[in-house]
């Protein structure tokens, strides 16, 4: 498992290269100051969520915990993919009040391993 740390000024979308072949197996948000409810934060690949935080707690300076999206909770990132939008991670921070947050990610490089097959 690897950790990726994001620190983010505002709401904006961020892009992060994906570090190896894997999945993202979490989330976890702290926002710096007092948040709404309509603060999120969206993890994707391309424009398919596989994780999303919505704050619960008002309060700034609380762990959130990401929701793995029930059907592309599984969905493969790959730096060695043809296809560009599977080499990054997409991070959208937004909603309610435009504030700081660090972003955890959580990159499971286990999930998904390639193997050969074997000879009869």
């Amino acid at each position: 498992m690897k950790n990726i740390y994001l620190s983010v000024a505002a709401n904006g979308t961020y892009y992060i290269p994906a570090p190896c072949r894997g999945v993202v197996a979490g989330v976890k948000v702290v926002w710096q100051s007092t948040v709404t409810t309509n603060n999120i934060v969206t993890v994707t690949r391309s424009s398919t969520t596989v994780n999303l935080v919505t704050a619960v707690t008002t309060a700034g300076m609380v762990v959130e915990t990401g929701v793995p999206d029930a059907t592309n909770k599984g969905l493969v990132f790959d730096p060695d993919s043809t296809t560009g939008t599977s080499q990054v991670i997409k991070v959208v921070l937004s909603g309610g009040n435009a504030v700081a947050a660090v972003i955890k990610i959580e990159f499971d490089e286990s999930a998904y391993v390639a193997q050969a097959a074997l000879e009869a």
